[in-house]
């Protein structure tokens, strides 16, 4: 009788230990699938996204909380996300009329920032806003998706000691920041909010 009970015993143990196997492996199976399933589906795409910006003064004053100058004239605006991991950044560059620009710089900057900087941008600010030229947002046969900026535009403000900036960083390294430029030599407003 003890005999049995003991063979019940192991095989209820086996069993058990068993269980616990199949139980673990699907633990770690089953997410795995999920995450290949979804990342074979056809609706994923390793691809950058692009949005088009079809309110470009609302998202404007959202993001700067500036009026939009009646006499804005849009150049370029889009925003770029990786689908799977959320970055991207969006960015809007336009013209206004000088006597706005010129009161902008001489009220206090966005986002709670004391001053305005003369430039240039520094470069660990500057890398991360691509303004459609660089970076992910970039298009591959040059220049922006809608080519009316380049590559060497964006280099050339962000180097340019006539233009004036407001930049905020909201974590470490500049990964996830803002960046308003004005530049009153050509009329010219640069904005770019990303995250990488």
């Amino acid at each position: 009788m003890s005999e049995n009970k003991t063979t019940i015993g192991k095989r209820i143990s086996l069993a058990f230990v068993v269980l616990l196997y199949v139980a673990a492996g699907a633990a770690v199976l089953i997410p795995l699938l999920l995450c290949a399933g979804f990342l074979l589906s056809d609706g994923f795409s390793s691809e950058p996204q692009r949005r088009a910006v079809t309110d470009p003064g609302g998202d404007f004053t959202h993001y700067t909380r500036l009026a939009w100058p009646a006499s804005a004239m849009v150049i370029s605006a889009g925003e770029v996300r990786n689908e799977f991991l959320g970055d991207g950044e969006f960015y809007l560059i336009f013209d206004a009329d000088h006597t706005t620009l010129e009161e902008w710089l001489a009220a206090a900057p966005p986002w709670e920032q004391g001053e305005w900087h003369r430039g240039p941008v520094p470069n660990e600010i500057g890398w991360h806003c691509g303004f459609g030229t660089a970076g992910m947002g970039a298009d591959p046969t040059g220049g922006g998706p809608d080519k009316n900026i380049d590559q060497s535009q964006r280099e050339q403000v962000l180097g340019s000691k006539q233009i004036w900036y407001v930049a905020k960083d909201h974590a470490p390294q500049w990964e996830h920041g803002e960046i308003l430029i004005v530049d009153p030599e050509h009329n010219r407003v640069w904005l770019s909010r990303w995250d990488f």
